[in-house]
């Protein structure tokens, strides 16, 4: 606790000097927005699903969301090449969901793609397009982490993947 002679001190200290205020300001601001942009994400998503038994860079895959919901994500061309478009999308069985999106993170290299927002065509099927990041390294592993929503409920359902990267010629 500050008594008076500390207050007017602070007072006179920011009152003559506002460039020291202005920056105390905008570093209080800015700590809030990278705390807001950091913890966000993580405290909106209600439900998080790990797939591990299917293999996403050669087949579709199928998730159930909860009992009344399931998805069956694609991802194109089959082995996720880093050069190519990726091709995304997401087919619901059930009741439908809102609005996905996909998120490419690179486990070695400490990447994260943009959000790539899938557009909705028809009520159960939703499609877009994605990217990974070119990595040189021989071997990488990947996840590939989708967003659904359905009735302000959001899943993030992550599908872990690897690349290898063959020498040309081989």
């Amino acid at each position: 606790m500050m008594n008076n002679h500390q207050k007017s001190m602070m007072g006179n200290f920011l009152k003559h000097n506002p460039v020291a205020a202005v920056a105390i300001i905008l570093l209080v601001l800015i700590s809030l927005v990278v705390y807001a942009i950091m913890y966000w994400d993580e405290r909106q998503i209600a439900q998080y699903i790990q797939v591990e038994d299917c293999q996403i860079a050669k087949t579709s895959c199928t998730v159930a969301l909860d009992k009344d919901t399931s998805i069956k994500v694609n991802i194109l061309p089959r082995g996720i090449p880093e050069t190519d478009t990726l091709s995304i999308s997401i087919d619901t069985q059930g009741e439908r969901i809102d609005t996905a999106s996909v998120v490419f993170e690179g486990i070695e290299i400490d990447t994260i793609t943009p959000e790539y927002r899938l557009y909705q065509k028809n009520d159960t099927h939703f499609s877009g397009k994605g990217f990974l990041a070119i990595c040189s390294l021989s071997k990488m592993h990947w996840i590939a982490h989708i967003i659904a929503i359905k009735d302000s409920k959001v899943w993030k359902i992550s599908f872990p993947f690897e690349k290898n990267i063959l020498p040309k010629g081989r």
